[in-house]
Parts: C-alpha cells; sequence; structure tokens
C-alpha cells in the first residue's frame, strides 16, 4: 500500500496493541502481573505447637499432712493419688522417707492404680525422742519419671524412758560364777566364769561378761 492509505493503517494497528494491553490489565491474564500486582501469598502450614504434647504427671496428697502422738503410740493419715496426661500408665508406686529411729511409717497399699487411695501407718516406740520430723510420701508412675511428693509433719510428745531392768544390779565386791546375770548401766550381762570386781562393759569382747542388751 502506498500513499495516503499507510498512515491510517498505522493508527489502526496501534490501537489495537493498545486495546489488548488494557484487556490484559484488567482480566488478570497474561504478563499483566508485570505491571506491579503483587502475586498471591502462599499460605504456610501451621507449626505444632508445644502444648500440645502431653507430659505424664501424677499427683499426692495426704489429709491430714500432721499429727501429734505420744511416744509408744500411733497414727494414720489418707493418701489420695490422682494421674494426668498418663497415657498407658496407671500404677503408682508409693515410698515414705524421712523416717527417724525409733518410727515406721508405711502406706498400704504400697501401690494404687491411677486416681486412688491408700493409708499411710505411722508408729512410734516407747524410747522414741521427742519432737518433730517431717516425713514424705512418694509417688512415682510406674516407667516414667513422673513423680509427686507431700509431706507429712509428726510430733511426738511424751519423755523417752528405758525400761528398767529386773535383774539384780552387778555389786563389785561379789563373787560371780558361770551363768551369773546382772544389770548394769542399762544393759543385762551375763558372767562366762568365775569373777571378781571386773565391771560389767570393761572387759572387752573376750572378757569375762557378755553383753544381752539392754534391760
Amino acid at each position: 500500500m502506498t500513499g495516503p492509505v499507510r498512515a491510517p493503517l498505522r493508527a489502526l494497528l496501534a490501537g489495537a496493541v493498545t486495546a489488548v494491553v488494557a484487556g490484559m490489565a484488567l482480566t488478570g491474564t497474561g504478563t499483566a502481573h508485570a505491571t506491579g500486582t503483587p502475586l498471591p501469598a502462599q499460605a504456610s502450614s501451621p507449626s505444632p505447637s508445644a502444648s500440645s504434647v502431653q507430659v505424664p504427671a501424677i499427683q499426692v496428697q495426704l489429709s491430714p499432712s500432721s499429727g501429734t502422738v505420744t511416744a509408744g503410740s500411733s497414727t494414720t493419715a489418707t493418701v489420695s493419688t490422682a494421674i494426668i496426661n498418663n497415657g498407658s500408665n496407671t500404677s503408682i508406686a508409693m515410698t515414705v522417707s524421712g523416717v527417724p529411729a525409733g518410727v515406721t511409717a508405711s502406706v498400704s497399699p504400697s501401690s494404687v492404680n491411677g486416681s486412688s487411695s491408700a493409708a499411710l501407718s505411722v508408729s512410734t516406740v516407747p524410747t522414741v525422742t521427742p519432737g518433730t520430723y517431717t516425713l514424705t510420701v512418694k509417688g512415682t508412675l510406674t516407667g516414667t519419671s513422673a513423680t509427686s511428693s507431700a509431706t507429712y509433719t509428726l510430733t511426738v510428745t511424751g519423755t523417752a524412758t528405758a525400761p528398767a531392768c529386773s535383774t539384780a544390779s552387778w555389786v563389785g565386791t561379789q563373787v560371780y560364777t558361770g551363768g551369773n546375770t546382772v544389770s548394769w548401766k542399762g544393759h543385762q550381762w551375763s558372767a562366762k566364769w568365775w569373777t571378781l570386781g571386773e565391771e560389767p562393759g570393761t572387759t572387752g569382747q573376750w572378757g569375762v561378761w557378755q553383753d544381752l542388751g539392754p534391760c
């Protein structure tokens, strides 16, 4: 084509190109995003929450948590247990620690299942030293490291006294022969052979006096 026809044709083609580009921008197709329209953000996967991981736990409680006894008597308390997030474990082993000389303490039964109860039994001997003691009752969830403890405050009153010796006291000027028994300094003694003036407890293991124990 020549002459005056070329100018109108160029104008027609330019208009067509402009229309196509404008249409692509409106419809969001092709390379229209190159004009600055941001691509939609990709959704991220939620991460696991730390709180969703359940750790086995138990709880041990005592009622009452304290008691007062006279030396030589006994008392009891109730042990209550509960399990939290136990999974497949339900058995709780019970122990008692901090028990002083002259006192015995135990939990019965020594193993309980799940949320249950048991009995703490505490007994004292007449010669226990009066005072206040702290016993610790501990539960351990079998197969795990989960534990829980509760304390029991035991107060013992009275005066510790040793039983009186019924055997006659040793006399330094008296002759004793094998088989004779005497009491001396809270113990009972038996003569192994003839003796005079040898104080019980001073002759040693191989000496004339055999220690029969406290009396």
